[in-house]
Parts: structure tokens; C-alpha cells; sequence
């Protein structure tokens, strides 16, 4: 699973590169980060390093992360793409915001449901997706 950095002060972030100017930076705070350690950390990244773009997650964010969590788990490593019931934007929110570990997810949303959620890709999306 991807590991996230941290600034000095905790706060989780990932970078990717945007431009040969830099990186565009995403921070994870969480309740116990107050917007002051919030401001620090982006001050930190700022200074440190070559930011093109900076964001604080939103909802969206960290339900890409969760989803994320569960393409990358072993237990789903043998699966494709398109056995994976992780599209259910609704469903990936209110497991996450519940709290549902990304193992318990996939045992009660995705190891089950294997066959209907191929099922379906190659309705949505044809048989060629066999063929990648």
C-alpha cells in the first residue's frame, strides 16, 4: 500500500509531479490538526519544496484514498481492475466515514461480489476489457 509522508508537524500529504516547475502537494489533516498546524505544514511544504499546486483534501479526496487502500490491498492484488467493487462512490463514503477498515470492505463488499461486478464492467463496457 502507498505510504504517505508527513511534515514535521504529522499532517499526511502526496505529491505528484505536475510540471518541470514542480509538484502539485495534497494534505491529509485530520481532526486532531488545527488549522494552524495545517497553515505550518503548507508553509513547511512551500519552503522545503517545489510546489506548483497545494490542496487540503476534501471528501472527494479521501474517498480516492480509500479506494486507493482497496485496489492496493494483497487480497485484492490478484484480482483486475474490473472485479473490483470500488466505482460505488455513496458506498466508498459512508464505509470510509464509518470507519470500515479497507480489509473489512473487501471481505464484505468485494471478495463476494466478484463475479457480479465483472458482470457488470463487461456490460458497462464490452468484452474488450478482457482483452488488456
Amino acid at each position: 500500500m502507498r505510504r504517505y509522508e508527513k511534515t514535521r508537524n504529522g499532517i499526511e500529504y502526496t505529491d505528484e509531479i505536475v510540471s518541470s516547475d514542480g509538484a502539485g502537494f495534497v494534505l491529509y489533516p485530520t481532526a486532531e490538526h488545527t488549522p494552524e498546524m495545517v497553515k505550518a505544514a503548507i508553509r513547511e511544504l512551500f519552503n522545503d519544496r517545489d510546489v506548483v499546486a497545494m490542496k487540503v483534501a476534501d471528501a472527494r479526496d479521501w474517498d480516492e484514498r480509500y479506494r486507493s487502500e482497496i485496489f492496493a490491498h494483497p487480497w485484492t492484488s490478484p484480482l483486475r481492475w474490473f472485479e473490483i467493487n470500488a466505482d460505488d462512490y455513496e458506498l466508498l463514503r459512508r464505509e470510509r466515514e464509518k470507519g470500515t477498515p479497507t480489509e473489512e470492505y473487501i471481505k464484505i463488499f468485494v471478495l463476494p461480489f466478484i463475479a457480479e461486478t465483472k458482470a457488470a464492467n463487461i456490460q458497462k463496457y464490452g468484452n474488450e476489457i478482457l482483452e488488456r
